[in-house]
């Protein structure tokens, strides 16, 4: 028969159990985190309002980090601080209500929501404002199965992609643009991932924001709604530079008429258009 471990062995047997659960869940722990931080990181900003929704960002994700790093520090301490004895009998003291704690936990989440709500208010107001009195730039843009067509009403000028050629939407730095957006066929998603904004192309809708560029460069954008098999073919981009050299691309009629699979229109009277069951394609005119 074998011999009965002793009680000093069950608890240090229980001691190194506990030892291993606690360290595989710091692990743990890190290892989240760590992956969060990479992935919830966002790009740098390139508007005036992708500052504010980045900060506004910045701030939730903070609180979050703070209750979690509060939450889940106060359980592993409570079952440190408390986890049951070999020399326990019976049940612990028992408490039954506390006014204070019960009123601090119940105001410190109300006052921090009411204080994230009031943040998020005011952003979406600013993001969401138009006044196109102050519009400096203003850009009609339409989805289409699988490209964008991007127009400069002011100018006259149309700028068609196709799947094969991605169009480019050029405007100055730091001036207010407006931007019309549209669906001729099925639902679309213009999303510039440094703006940290996306705007729904819906038929038979036209949604209006304006946003203000402060840095210069190529800013890539996508189609964020699936809207077929070439999904993902649906790509553009935002070329922001200074104002004297939007003036001479203007003055110059848009892309460059070497710009393969682009077309450009510089529009006096109706363009014409030809369609192709997949693609559609445009001729160069100017007049």
């Amino acid at each position: 028969m074998l011999p009965k471990r002793s009680s000093c062995a069950d608890r240090g047997g229980n001691t190194r159990t506990m030892r291993r659960l606690a360290t595989l869940g710091l692990l743990a722990i890190v290892a989240l985190v760590a992956g969060a931080c990479q992935a919830v990181s966002l790009r740098s900003p390139a508007t005036d309002q992708a500052i504010l929704i980045s900060d506004l960002y910045n701030l939730v994700f903070a609180v979050a980090a703070v209750v979690f790093f509060l939450v889940e520090g106060l359980i592993v301490w409570s079952v440190i601080r408390y986890r049951r004895k070999s020399t326990d009998r019976g049940l612990p003291a028992q408490t039954h209500g506390n006014l204070v704690l019960e009123i601090v936990w119940t105001a410190v989440p109300m006052v921090t929501v009411i204080a994230i709500f009031l943040a998020s208010w005011n952003v979406l107001n600013v993001v969401d404002a138009r006044d196109e009195s102050v519009a400096q730039v203003k850009v009609e843009v339409v989805g289409y199965q699988w490209a964008w067509k991007f127009g400069y009403p002011d100018a006259g000028i149309e700028i068609y992609g196709t799947a094969e050629q991605n169009p480019q939407l050029v405007v100055p730095i730091n001036k207010v643009v407006q931007v019309s957006v549209s669906s001729q066929d099925v639902n679309h998603g213009f999303y510039i991932p440094e703006f940290l904004f996306q705007r729904d192309a819906v038929p038979g809708r036209v949604n209006v924001f304006q946003f203000t560029p402060n840095k210069l460069g190529v800013f890539n954008g996508q189609c964020s709604a699936f809207c077929g098999l070439m999904h993902h073919a649906m790509r553009f981009s935002v070329k922001v530079v200074t104002q004297a050299e939007y003036d001479a691309w203007i003055a110059a009629g848009g892309p460059s008429a070497n710009a393969a699979g682009v077309a450009t229109l510089r529009i006096t009277t109706t363009p014409v258009a030809v369609a192709t069951p997949a693609i559609v394609r445009f001729s160069r005119i100017t007049m």
